[in-house]
């Protein structure tokens, strides 16, 4: 969900084949992971044509972790002393 958010954020939006393009996923499970985002996160995403939107991330999402998410710096292992 946060590569999906992160890949929306853009200063244009995104479209749905923009979005599954750079999250190297199928556009079903982008629409599926969008409206998780909104029921589940209370993130406020809106489409003007095929574009997405963020408006809002909630208050359960940070933007920068996001960010992370989408370049797959939360994917690596942490080592632990």
């Amino acid at each position: 969900m946060l590569a999906v958010l992160a890949a929306i954020d853009t200063p244009q939006g995104a479209t749905l084949v923009r979005i599954a393009e750079r999250t190297a996923l199928d556009k079903k499970t982008v629409i599926h992971l969008i409206e998780q985002a909104v029921t589940q996160a209370g993130v406020t995403i809106y489409k003007t044509g095929p574009v997405y939107e963020i408006e809002d991330w909630g208050p359960v999402i940070k933007r920068s972790g996001a960010r992370l998410a989408l370049q797959g710096a939360l994917n690596a292992p942490t080592l632990k002393p």
